[in-house]
């Protein structure tokens, strides 16, 4: 079975009983990082939804009419779709459509070019194409001709808005015969080029469709050369790889990196104005982007981090603290979708909780330990880590010896705000004490920044202060619930929630229990996980099953849960639709099928530490934490292979049963280690290869 391909064998459907389902689209997909597009249908027509990461309306403040647009539609006329078919192919982003009296070939190429060919089944029913453009949230829409190429225009402007932004859409038919036609489109902003129009008409006039269409399949091949996972389930493997395809087709914009719905935008109204939201929605994208090898889709993810400086400041400083804090949401450029009036804090949405730029650390802080390139911590995210912690030193309260964490809630208070707000109601919410969440992400936050400032030989005045937390932050909350030890979501306030998966976030993604952590812990982290099964849930199922991973639960139960989310939540397309976010579940199958083949976030790397040993897998380059390249095999229970490369040199310290030789590849020459049961350790150097026998 060939898991880097899809088949879409019948319209999309987006309505139930004529009511709108929840915005996940449901027609087949592709994009180039920053270009994407969306197969649908009306009555009579095939629409294709055009949007991109950076047309945004910049209209401040909260439930305004600002966020994330869509561009625009390519209508096709005259297709009948009676008979519908539609084939993704992964690894060389195209989509082969064929219908009742034509066929499509489709493909979105670099430079942000849609190629498409129309082959009518009779050559007088050539399909008719036409470019559309909404008019909704006031935008200004004009149009124009230019050397036989159709340009649409669509701006947000005004000195209401924060900026403006602008999009052209050219149409240019390349090629054509009786029987068939070629077309490209160019989408240019104006944050792509000052003159985007005339670069969309230049693009659109400049273009080579063979050439593109080479191009771009070998752009996909490249991708997912850089890693591979072969399993004997092969549903799981065609989803763990198209949830990865969907990934890239979004994540590469370095200035304006996906909000909750990526660049699958099929109209101007998506929840919550597509923004980026803090409190892990727009972080759970990222979370198997490098264990699966794809660090470069982290590219864009500092950079709306980065650029709320001044409010993270200025929000500190709302609470007496230096450093950063940030609101539950914002746009890029800084975005104002945060600002309320009638907020009981600050007339900001913080929503009680304090722990949003804690929460944005953690993928940096994933990316400096499966990379540990200094020069680009330094450049893109140490700085954020830093001030993230000067916020958490003057914000913690050390009581007889221990830090503590007070008035950070460990979910939202939805209600912090309005005339209609009654603090009885929410007492326990606002006067929190230990949120199990905050505490996780605040003990990886200070390993990480002591750990980052040692590498790169920097703030070593604040190395006893660091370590005095790490040292004393105060343990994770438990208490009994059905007669069993369990995590509570804090020692004073929420107790425990039947719903989400924030009781078990210091688990994954804050990496603070794993199989290394004490047998009482985890004892503990099992009941809880257990006693309330969130495998199905609509926030968290994306970070309750690589949890159960991490804590070594049966993979049965892991495997099954992915099973039961493909089953309920899968759509022809391969996105998920469940309420709590866009793109925010892509990760879960490539996220928790890593870390049952791998994992290496204690320091040791451990080779299918969560897998039903019955079944045959495989994985070629996962990235472990040390910055290593890992490939091995499991075959009829037994490890049959295992090669590691490292990328700069650091010690490798590897659990394997049977370890006999480590040979160095590049040489054929026998390395020595050190033993201590299974456990083998050795010395490394950057890029070389070890075969471990």
């Amino acid at each position: 079975m060939n898991t880097y391909f899809n088949e879409i064998t019948a319209k999309p459907v987006n309505t139930v009983d004529g009511k709108i389902l929840y915005k996940i689209p449901a027609g087949a997909m592709c994009g180039n990082g920053d270009l994407g597009v969306v197969f649908d249908n009306d009555d009579t027509d095939l629409i294709i939804h055009i949007s991109k990461c950076d047309f945004w309306k910049f209209a401040p403040g909260a439930h305004n009419d600002g966020g994330i647009k869509t561009v625009g539609s390519i209508r096709i006329k005259n297709v009948d779709l009676s008979e519908y078919n539609i084939k993704q192919y992964f690894d060389k982003g195209l989509l082969e459509c064929k219908f009742a009296n034509a066929e499509i070939e489709f493909f979105v190429a670099p430079e942000n070019k849609i190629y498409f060919e129309i082959e009518a089944h009779e050559s007088e029913n050539l399909p008719c194409v036409e470019i559309e453009i909404p008019d909704t949230c006031n935008s200004v829409n004009s149009s124009f001709n230019d050397k036989g190429v159709a340009c649409y225009i669509r701006r947000f402007e005004g000195k209401d808005l924060e900026r403006d932004s602008a999009v052209a859409v050219c149409l240019n038919r390349i090629d054509t015969d009786a029987k068939a036609s070629r077309y490209c489109v160019s989408v240019v902003t104006n944050f792509d080029s000052e003159k985007y129009t005339d670069k969309a008409v230049k693009t659109a006039l400049n273009c080579d469709y063979d050439s593109d269409k080479a191009r771009t399949q070998a752009k996909w091949q490249k991708f997912f050369s850089a890693s591979r996972v072969t399993l004997e389930d092969k549903e799981i493997e065609k989803h763990y790889n198209l949830s990865l395809y969907h990934l890239a087709g979004c994540m590469g914009n370095r200035q304006f990196p996906p909000g909750l719905f990526g660049n699958f935008i099929t109209d101007d109204f998506f929840p919550w104005a597509g923004d980026y939201h803090m409190n892990y929605n727009y972080e759970a994208p990222y979370y198997c982007v490098f264990s699966a090898n794809h660090p470069e889709l982290f590219d864009g993810y500092m950079t709306p981090v980065n650029e709320m400086r001044d409010y993270a400041k200025k929000f500190a400083n709302f609470f007496g603290c230096g450093g950063y804090a940030f609101p539950v949401s914002f746009g890029p450029k800084a975005l104002d979708v945060f600002t309320q009036k009638d907020c009981k804090e600050h007339g900001v949405l913080f929503l009680g909780q304090k722990s949003h730029a804690a929460y944005a650390c953690v993928i940096p802080i994933m990316h400096w330990y499966s990379t540990y390139d200094k020069e680009y911590a330094k450049e893109n995210y140490y700085d954020f880590v830093l001030n993230t912690a000067k916020f958490w030193e003057d914000y913690l309260v050390k009581q007889n010896g221990r830090y503590v964490i007070k008035k950070d809630a460990a979910h939202e208070i939805p209600y912090y705000r309005g005339e209609k707000f009654r603090y009885i109601t929410h007492i326990g919410q606002v006067n929190t004490v230990n949120a199990i969440n905050s505490l996780g992400l605040v003990k990886l936050l200070f390993k990480a920044v002591y750990d980052m400032a040692k590498e790169l030989g920097l703030n070593a005045e604040k190395y006893a202060l660091w370590e005095d937390i790490n040292n004393n932050l105060s343990d994770f909350p438990i208490f009994i619930k059905k007669g069993k030890w369990c995590f509570k979501y804090s020692r004073f306030g929420i107790r425990w929630r039947d719903d989400n998966t924030v009781g078990l976030q210091h688990i994954y993604p804050a990496s603070q229990i794993g199989l290394n952590s004490d047998e009482k812990l985890l004892k503990i982290a099992r009941n809880s996980y257990f006693i309330n099964d969130r495998r199905l849930d609509d926030n968290g199922s994306n970070s309750y099953l690589p949890a159960g991973a991490r804590i070594g639960v049966d993979p049965a139960f892991v495997i099954e849960g992915i099973k039961q989310n493909i089953k309920e939540f899968a759509l022809p397309n391969g996105l998920f639709r469940h309420h709590g976010g866009g793109i925010e579940h892509l990760t879960m199958v490539p996220a928790t099928v890593n870390e049952m083949l791998m994992q290496s976030h204690e320091g040791v790397i451990r080779l299918f530490p969560c897998w039903d040993k019955k079944s045959a897998a495989s994985f070629e380059n996962l990235r472990a934490d040390g910055a290593f390249l890992v490939s091995s095999a499991l075959e009829n229970g037994q490890i049959a292979s295992l090669k590691i490369k490292s990328l700069t040199g650091r010690k490798c310290t590897v659990e394997c049963d049977g370890i006999k030789r480590i040979i160095r590849e590049s040489d054929s020459s026998e390395i020595e280690y050190s033993q201590n049961g299974n456990t083998v350790e050795f010395e490394t150097q950057a890029n070389e290869t070890y075969i471990l026998i």
